[in-house]
């Protein structure tokens, strides 16, 4: 945040100078409500998943966009070592 207010136009620049574009602050202001926007269409999209009954994992992914949710495999059972003289 530090960076983007030093980089700023300083008052003393000349008028054409300052009014070329918005302010940093300005543009990073309006990207945090863009995410935050985002944010809030990803939730919206992860409850309405919810309630039909898809499965946290599944809705997450889906609702972020990021690929289908990783399966699960089942465990491979292997037969146990028997110890103390049971072989």
């Amino acid at each position: 945040m530090l960076r983007i207010l030093n980089a700023a136009p300083s008052l003393g620049a000349a008028p054409q100078e300052r009014h070329r574009s918005p302010p940093n602050s300005l543009v990073a202001l309006r990207a945090m409500g863009a995410a935050l926007h985002e944010g809030l269409a990803m939730h919206r999209e992860y409850e309405a998943l919810r309630s039909k009954g898809v499965a946290h994992d599944a809705a997450l992914h889906q609702a972020l966009a990021i690929g289908p949710a990783p399966s699960r495999q089942t465990r491979v059972t292997i037969a146990p070592l028997y110890f103390a003289g049971k072989a």
